[in-house]
């Protein structure tokens, strides 16, 4: 749970970072600084990051009987939603669309934030 905590913060600080978009000035990630484009990658790594450990952390609180009911519906649909987010993100990256990751980022970000609150402390 701890490592899940720890890759939500990372991936909340620079996914939903609001200063990444300024930085890469609405250009392709093609056309941004080498540096820019690096941090986008970081970025969009985190998240991925962070949506498997709160996968693996779904799966156990949900096989231990912590997470049910309506919790565990909101929870599936967030996390596939979430899924479909980064889905977006990293088509966006693979177009060089430096808008389109940024914005599926932050969409992401927020799903997995809102997942991470469903999930039970133990």
């Amino acid at each position: 749970m701890r490592a899940t905590a720890i890759f939500c913060a990372a991936a909340l600080a620079l996914g939903g970072c609001s200063s990444v978009s300024n930085v890469l000035g609405g250009g392709s990630l093609a056309q941004a600084a080498p540096q820019t484009a690096a941090d986008a990658e970081k970025a969009l790594t985190i998240a991925h990051l962070a949506y498997q450990a709160l996968g693996v952390s779904l799966r156990g609180a949900a096989a231990s009987g912590a997470l049910r009911g309506t919790d565990a519906a909101a929870a599936k649909d967030l996390y596939d939603r979430a899924g479909a987010a980064l889905d977006a993100a990293d088509a966006a990256d693979a177009a060089a669309n430096a808008q389109g990751v940024i914005a599926a980022l932050a969409g992401a970000t927020a799903l997995i934030a809102q997942l991470h609150a469903l999930i039970p402390a133990q």
